[in-house]
């Protein structure tokens, strides 16, 4: 075998070591991808429960404040009497 056969074998090897890194580095690019867009959709799945809890919080707080406005407004009726 020649030197040119030699130094051309050599880079048919080192080419397949290359395409197969980057086959590698595309797969874990991937699998990267993949679990960031699993932890997004959890956190805006997250954040969605928490807007919901904060608008019924809201709601029960806005039903405290009416019944003891209510209360309020029966105990100075009551005193005015």
């Amino acid at each position: 075998m020649s030197r040119l056969d030699e130094a051309q074998a050599r880079l048919e090897t080192a080419l397949r070591r290359l395409e197969s890194a980057l086959q590698s580095t595309q797969q874990a690019s991937d699998a990267a991808m993949a679990a960031r867009d699993r932890q997004i959709a959890t956190q805006a799945a997250e954040v969605a429960a928490l807007r919901q809890e904060r608008d019924s919080l809201g709601v029960a707080a806005d039903q405290a404040a009416a019944r003891i406005d209510a209360v309020i407004g029966r105990l100075r009726t009551s005193l005015a009497n």
